[in-house]
């Protein structure tokens, strides 16, 4: 698997580098280090990759396909909080380290198309951050970036306007809208599917005039 590996982290190796902020050197070591411990997995689309109510202890790096993150609510709702594609990590980080107490999981992460993802247990993450300050050093990486995508989801979600939250959605995952269902872009934008059904409709009106 390491030699599969390094090749797929290679494929997105500027765009990895460029949204976490790590240089070159720094990205070839983690992957080195990292490759003798992954392993390939593959999700259909529907299939979970982390469910809620069961302690998390494993993360993901998506190689191809599109995850979607979310949780569902006490009046039942299904809450979407993130999506994750090629090239993006996936794992609900506070579920992962409350693992650590055996608390578990608040979120659940399901595949939204076929999945093919690099899994590693949270444990030997943690057990190399340990061992090599340069895994601790690309972990905090990790962590900044992280939230910032959290901050960005929840401005995105702040917005008033429905057609607002739209628009921020289609510009902090551009491309994305056409590989998603309406159902889980509704569930993002916290409208209702038919509501969602409208709003598109509309836009189409207007583009035609």
């Amino acid at each position: 698997m390491s030699d599969a590996f390094l090749k797929q982290r290679e494929e997105f190796s500027d765009y990895s580098m460029s949204r976490i902020g790590v240089s070159r050197d720094m990205f070839d070591a983690f992957n080195r280090i990292l490759a003798p411990h992954v392993v390939e997995v593959h999700f259909r689309k529907g299939d979970y990759l982390q469910r809620a109510g069961v302690p998390a202890s494993v993360a993901y790096w998506l190689y191809r396909g599109v995850a979607r993150r979310g949780m569902i609510t006490k009046d039942g709702s299904d809450v979407t909080m993130a999506f994750s594609s090629e090239g993006d990590s996936c794992g609900s980080h506070h579920d992962l380290l409350a693992a650590q107490d055996g608390q578990p999981a608040q979120e659940f992460i399901i595949a939204e198309t076929p999945v093919t993802a690099i899994r590693v247990e949270w444990a030997t993450l943690a057990r190399l951050r340990e061992e090599h300050g340069l895994m601790r050093e690309y972990y905090l990486k990790v962590s900044e970036h992280s939230i910032r995508r959290y901050s960005q989801s929840c401005l995105v979600r702040s917005m008033t306007s429905a057609n607002c939250r739209l628009a921020a959605f289609r510009e902090q995952y551009p491309g994305l809208e056409q590989r998603i269902s309406q159902k889980s872009l509704a569930s993002f934008l916290g409208i209702t599917p038919q509501y969602m059904s409208t709003l598109l409709r509309q836009e189409q009106e207007r583009a035609d005039g």
